[in-house]
């Protein structure tokens, strides 16, 4: 998947908020401490400091949906992680989005707090996020 196909779908994905250009899709890719995980149906990435990450997006196309590919990117993710000496998996998920934290929940992340007016949309209003948090 190319990092423009990576914004397009993060738009498609993520309509109504503020998305990431190609360019700065291109950036992560090259980065050293950005882990991804491409599959057909979508993709993962994570940032990785020390033995920390973040986990920075999953994103899974409409039409895959529904199948256990975000389950499945988010394994494989903790699973290349914890290849690496990660001990602690960090993220922000907007407060509106309920499949998503449920995702997250049944994966073992629990809530540690909350950030207001983290995620722009792009009709100028703003979404809070919870920070989500899990140990491996």
């Amino acid at each position: 998947m190319t990092p423009k196909e990576m914004s397009e779908l993060h738009s498609i994905c993520m309509n109504g908020y503020q998305t990431w250009p190609e360019d700065y899709y291109k950036e992560l890719l090259e980065s050293k401490n950005t882990i991804f995980k491409i599959l057909p149906f979508g993709f993962g990435c994570a940032r990785l400091i020390r033995d920390e990450a973040e986990i920075l997006m999953i994103l899974v196309k409409p039409n895959a949906r529904r199948k256990g590919h975000a389950t499945l990117i988010l394994k494989k993710l903790i699973e290349q992680l914890q290849t690496i000496g990660c001990k602690t998996i960090f993220l922000e998920v907007a407060v509106n989005n309920k499949e998503v934290i449920a995702l997250y929940l049944k994966n073992n992340f629990h809530r540690i707090g909350q950030r207001s007016k983290y995620y722009s949309l792009k009709n100028g209003n703003k979404v809070d996020a919870l920070v989500l948090k899990t140990s491996l």
